[in-house]
């Protein structure tokens, strides 16, 4: 089963033709693929990453549980440079449950495109996406989701002491409302603080390996 293709094949974005049928057992026959309907003019200007193909990774037997459970796929993508040329391509392939980093073995020149694949887990298909990327990109990346982190973390801890100062004063129907309210807010910060956390080091795997 292909993993990861680091290389792929190079080709100028104004070859048209159609997209060919492609399952995983197919993939490597079919790395020569255009036809993405991407206006010439942005292809020229700016870099991008397209979907070519989702495929899920062999036979992975029926899903009778009630939660979703995260499936492997094969996700197959076609990298393009703008009207710069792109030195040591990176392209980070996110889903709502993995972070996957694919570094290209060629460089891209201006206009060239590459298509490759990599394999990463969801839970829903439809979550997977790509961006072109360097190392500086992702560490910025990586800076922002640590920033995010520290202002949930911030947030939270302010709605915890406004819900324990509002416990200890009287009952009334203003204040059942109020604790209701921040309550409610404690639990979706909570979901945030999960998800930044989780976001903030998936991209510290990627830069550290």
């Amino acid at each position: 089963m292909l993993s990861q293709l680091g290389g792929g094949v190079k080709r100028k974005m104004k070859t048209k033709s159609t997209i060919t049928t492609i399952t995983a057992l197919t993939l490597a026959s079919a790395l020569i693929i255009s036809g993405f309907n991407l206006p010439a003019a942005e292809a020229q200007t700016f870099p991008s990453v397209k979907k070519v193909v989702v495929t899920s990774v062999g036979s992975q037997g029926k899903i009778y549980e009630s939660q979703p459970r995260t499936i492997a796929y094969t996700y197959v993508f076609e990298a393009c440079a703008g009207k710069n040329a792109i030195r040591a391509p990176e392209v980070v392939v996110t889903s709502d449950s993995e972070v996957r980093s694919v570094k290209l073995a060629l460089d891209l020149n201006p206009e060239a495109c590459v298509v490759s694949a990599t394999k990463i887990k969801a839970a829903n298909p439809d979550t997977i996406s790509a961006k072109l990327f360097t190392k500086e990109t992702v560490t910025n990346m990586a800076n922002n989701a640590e920033l995010r982190l520290a202002n949930v973390k911030m947030m939270l801890a302010e709605k915890n002491a406004e819900l324990q100062k509002l416990v200890k004063q009287p009952s009334s129907s203003a204040n059942t409302s109020k604790l209701v309210q921040i309550t409610d807010e404690v639990v979706e910060l909570r979901k945030q603080l999960k998800d930044a956390r989780g976001e903030y080091y998936r991209l510290l795997f990627l830069i550290h390996g």
